[in-house]
């Protein structure tokens, strides 16, 4: 082997960080002060993930050499990358204090505060790295990233731009744009920038044609659909690969496959192993109950839970909130505000601060409203919040091993499928899903005049999120219109490419295009109102209605669910047993298509089903928010003292 630093660099530079780490050992045996050998052994060592090597090599270079820029800079991400963030922090500003026009360390810097969430210092670092090299194609990079965690996707797009325009290969940067655009709702083009990527990065092909094909849901863009799909499957099962869980509750009712997703992503994105704060098992007089959402907001969340919240009995239970909420705060977050005894907007706490506070406030059971759905925060979870930690209402499955409990009922969880959930289950003894039943009068005078519907035809209504519908329940659907007479299907958009590709798929099934009518989104008021100029809801699998079954059921509209195995497919199901109709779920396709036929042609059959919901609604325990809430508040006792008593948690059924 030629032991020289000239061949120690062309093996670094090559990827063979071990036979460049032989020749620089060799070498410092004969000349151990050598600075440039030190400094690349360093190198190494980073590269190698040796991190506190790294350290030792870099401080016997400074030692060397105390004013070279380059060397506080490589020390500087050694320690970042060791999780020494306010070392790291030092040495850059010491690389910075020697050469002030230091670009490469300005925007260490910015990495550096975004990942302690100090926004501000971060765009304030990543400028002056910009500021300093404008051709610094890295930082425009990260402050795209910066950007897109903070919701601002305009300027996100922005600055990938910038670095991809600089380096026309920069994959992440293109993967920064599609991922980004993505979230913009600019899914066309994030297909193209993942057509883009196919070719840049070729050993990652398969994940970006999954990509694509997700991108294609959002759309209704079924070219393709059933090879997609198949290879999606394939994908999932035979590489261990990962899609994010919410959007996976549209495409699958396998249970298994759910919680084996779940768990690698879990594991791929947060640290895993539980934490063992010391939490002070001492009994208090009140039980100190935290609420944790990023949807106290104009959100369907909130819609359902706000009046929980001052229906807790105050003199056993202390109520705190933690708003996430990313956006504008808005009236909802208002009034959710005065219910609770304390409220938090954590908009700038950093992770780790809303931990302190959490433990700082000795709060009993942490209750995530979120689970893994957007602007979640799984992390402080997974660092333990509380001694009891449940995962509610906001995301229909499971979540992780680091939550105790999931809030359930016997219709979306079977005995038999309890294994397919990391957490425990509390059985609620109606429904799972709280709501205050609103008693204000919506006038039914030619409202579907108003909604420029059909007045003599009969109206079929899917009024979910497009993403919830697919070939098969669409299939469904065309079907029935094709069986019945004068019957038309509404469905909401707020997208033209949805709704030009769900018309074209309409004319395929050979269905006239008029039959199939767009309502937009509306406001809380009148989006209730317009179920009233609706006959019979059409319920989407495996992905089913929510919170949007509870409201069409208030305002009496029939609605009509296929059950399936998962937990996000079972809930109009749970709401129609907690009514008392069981007789509007169905179990396969045939017999959902069976009953929407029948029900559309014996109107005296509807009305008779329309009339139940009414009295059920008036008078179940199910829609009465105070009954509700004192039986979650028994479960939180039963809970809180199983935890008392040092037991583990068990699956909890309330009568």
């Amino acid at each position: 082997m030629n032991i020289t630093f000239e061949a120690a660099l062309i093996f670094y530079k090559n990827g063979k960080f071990d036979n460049a780490e032989v020749i620089c050992k060799k070498i410092l045996e004969q000349e151990p002060e050598s600075f440039e050998v030190i400094n690349l052994l360093g190198a190494i060592f980073l590269k190698q993930e040796k991190y506190r090597e790294a350290i030792t090599q870099f401080n016997k270079a400074i030692d060397i050499n105390p004013k070279h820029h380059s060397l506080f800079n490589n020390l500087g991400i050694a320690y970042k990358e060791n999780n020494e963030y306010h070392k790291a922090i030092e040495c850059l500003e010491k690389a910075i204090k020697i050469k002030h026009d230091y670009a490469e360390a300005f925007n260490n810097l910015g990495t550096i505060y975004k990942k302690l969430e100090e926004y501000l210092r971060s765009f304030q670092n990543y400028k002056l790295a910009i500021e300093n090299n404008p051709n610094y194609a890295e930082a425009y990079y990260n402050l795209g990233i910066l950007y897109s965690s903070t919701k601002n996707y305009k300027e996100a797009i922005n600055n990938a731009n910038k670095a991809i325009n600089l380096d026309n290969n920069y994959i992440d940067a293109y993967k920064l744009r599609a991922d980004t655009n993505s979230l913009y709702s600019k899914n066309y083009q994030a297909i193209k920038d993942y057509n883009k990527l196919k070719k840049l990065d070729k050993k990652n092909k398969i994940e970006y044609d999954n990509k694509i094909f997700l991108e294609k849901i959002l759309l209704c863009d079924w070219s393709n659909y059933k090879s997609d799909i198949k290879e999606f499957k394939k994908f999932l099962k035979n590489t261990n690969q990962i899609v994010s869980p919410f959007r996976l509750l549209s495409l699958t009712d396998s249970l298994e496959t759910i919680k084996n997703n779940t768990k690698n992503y879990i594991k791929e994105n947060f640290n895993t192993s539980v934490k063992n704060y010391n939490f002070i098992n001492s009994k208090k007089k009140k039980i100190t109950i935290g609420y944790y959402s990023p949807d106290f907001r104009n959100h369907a969340v909130s819609y359902l839970i706000k009046d929980l919240f001052r229906n807790h009995n105050k003199n056993n239970f202390e109520i705190v909130g933690f708003n996430f909420n990313k956006y504008s705060d808005d009236s909802i977050t208002d009034e959710i505000s005065t219910t609770f005894d304390k409220f938090f907007n954590t908009k700038n706490m950093t992770d780790e601060e809303i931990i302190s506070k959490s433990r700082e406030l000795k709060i009993d059971i942490a209750v995530d409203l979120c689970g893994l759905t957007a602007d979640n925060k799984i992390k402080i979870f997974t660092e333990r919040i509380a001694p009891i930690q449940i995962n509610f209402l906001g995301y229909p499955g499971t979540t992780g091993s680091f939550m105790d409990y999931i809030i359930a009922d016997k219709t979306l969880i079977t005995d038999s499928d309890q294994d397919y959930y990391f957490e425990k289950i509390i059985y609620m003894p109606q429904t799972y899903q709280p709501y205050s039943y609103d008693t204000k009068k919506i006038e039914k005078n030619n409202v579907k005049k108003k909604f420029n519907l059909p007045e003599s035809g009969f109206i079929y209504a899917c009024l979910n999120n497009n993403f919830k519908i697919n070939p098969f329940i669409f299939d469904c659907w065309m079907k029935i219109l094709k069986k019945t007479q004068n019957t038309y299907l509404l469905l909401l958009t707020n997208n033209d490419y949805y709704r030009e590709n769900l018309l074209l798929e309409t004319s395929k099934r050979n269905i006239k295009t008029n039959r199939v009518i767009f309502s937009k989104y509306l406001d809380y008021t009148s989006m209730l109102e317009r179920y009233q100029a609706c006959d019979l809801f059409l319920d989407t699998f495996p992905y089913g209605a929510h919170t949007t079954a509870r409201e069409a059921l208030t305002m009496g509209l029939p609605l009509l669910t296929l059950k399936g195995n998962s937990f996000q497919s079972r809930v109009s199901s749970s709401l129609l047993n907690s009514l008392k109709v069981p007789e509007l779920i169905t179990n396969d396709i045939k017999s959902y298509e069976k009953l929407a036929i029948n029900l559309a042609n014996n109107p005296d059959k509807l009305r008779e089903i329309q009339e139940k919901i009414f009295f059920s609604v008036k008078n179940s325990e199910a829609f009465k928010i105070d009954i509700f809430a004192k039986n979650l508040e028994k479960a939180y006792q039963n809970i809180y003292y199983r935890y008392h008593q040092s037991l583990l948690p068990e699956n909890i059924y309330i009568d």
